[in-house]
């Protein structure tokens, strides 16, 4: 190989197949911890507490990751939205949303970087607590010396199951590599992909999950390599195979995410950052190099729901069936009562008639009755 942006990315892979061969207890020992991480961290103006409130999840392209917010059983409220003000004169910025959201200081110690690694910063997902974070795909990049500010906005989404469409109900599929997570689209191509790889090469691609009972392909085989490229070139790719067919969740919650950066911090930040023994011209240089300050929060306390309905229900069919009955044939609802009152009062009229013909051949057996008995 030539090309240098090829060998990196070959070079990423081959050390993405070695961790695969190791336990997720060695991964995080080579991985950064949460300290080591986030230095500093404050959510709806209150401060973190960084080793209970952050959930080590081990990404096989990035290592340890930390999820904050994890716990399904407890909601995190930021009681503020984001309200920007702006002064003409000092072009100051009054920002209350990013104050009341999630702000971290993370550190990145670029000397500890790999040859592989082509930029620093931090890779940053948003999504549920039940759905599965997927970094390499839905990620955001927060690059380090800039403060990254990422408003939300969430669009809750309903849709219609059979017979209507074809959703996916609540839950998950069969074949769902991604236990303890809900379904979503991506999961579902991934592990559809990774059960073909199963299949046929008796492994699993080091990049998703494997059921219970099976490994991942080793980076010192070759024949489960060529096996695993042969599967990726014959099914073309992750989304492009005609052999995995995924539906729509029937309900999915959808993060609109806007980014804004700048560059941090500022020359005239007299406050020292993070844990440095130097001074503070000295630490703010040391942290603009090596460290990022992120921001996360609701730009409005609001979502919008989106919910398919039938275009043509129950209801529908009887207003059309009336319509047309009264078009033809001059039937109303008037028309309806007049009937029913008529065949009710028929019913009656029958019923008593038949009445009074019986008490009166009764009247008259008990008449001759008694004329021959005396």
């Amino acid at each position: 190989m030539t090309d240098e942006v090829a060998i990196v990315t070959k070079a990423k892979e081959n050390i993405m197949f070695a961790m695969a061969t190791l336990s997720m207890e060695d991964r995080q020992l080579l991985s950064n911890t949460k300290r080591e991480l986030v230095h500093k961290c404050s959510f709806n103006g209150m401060a973190c507490d960084i080793d209970g409130d952050f959930l080590t999840h081990v990404d096989p392209v990035f290592g340890s990751c930390f999820t904050f917010n994890h716990n399904r059983t407890l909601n995190l409220t930021s009681i503020r939205a984001g309200l920007y003000r702006c002064t003409i004169f000092r072009l100051l910025r009054r920002r209350l949303g990013p104050m009341y959201g999630l702000r971290m200081l993370v550190y990145v110690n670029a000397s500890d970087y790999m040859p592989t690694t082509e930029a620093t910063g931090v890779r940053l997902t948003i999504h549920d607590k039940e759905d599965f974070p997927f970094p390499d795909t839905f990620g955001y990049s927060a690059p380090t010396g800039y403060i990254s500010s990422f408003g939300l906005r969430l669009r809750r989404m309903t849709r219609l199951p059979a017979p209507y469409g074809d959703c996916v109900p609540d839950g998950k599929t069969e074949d769902y590599i991604y236990r303890n997570y809900e379904y979503s689209v991506e999961g579902c191509y991934r592990s559809c992909f990774q059960q073909l790889v199963l299949k046929d090469c008796q492994c699993g691609d080091p990049r998703f999950p494997v059921p219970p009972g099976f490994t991942h392909c080793e980076a010192a085989d070759p024949a489960a390599r060529k096996c695993l490229d042969e599967r990726m070139n014959e099914l073309g790719g992750l989304h492009g195979s005609f052999r995995c067919r995924c539906q729509q969740p029937c309900s999915q919650a959808i993060y609109t995410v806007t980014y804004s950066p700048a560059k941090w911090p500022s020359q005239s930040l007299k406050i020292q950052l993070g844990s440095c023994n130097g001074t503070n011209e000295e630490c703010n240089k040391h942290y603009k190099e090596n460290g990022a300050m992120v921001e996360v929060f609701y730009e409005q306390l609001n979502f919008e729901m989106l919910t398919e309905s039938e275009a043509y229900g129950f209801v529908n069919l009887l207003a059309d069936f009336g319509g047309q009955l009264g078009l033809w044939c001059g039937i109303s609802f008037l028309t309806c009562c007049e009937f029913l009152f008529l065949f009710v009062e028929t019913t009656y009229m029958s019923a008593e008639h038949n009445w009074l013909l019986y008490k009166k051949k009764k009247a008259e057996k008990e008449k001759a009755r008694q004329l021959w008995g005396s």
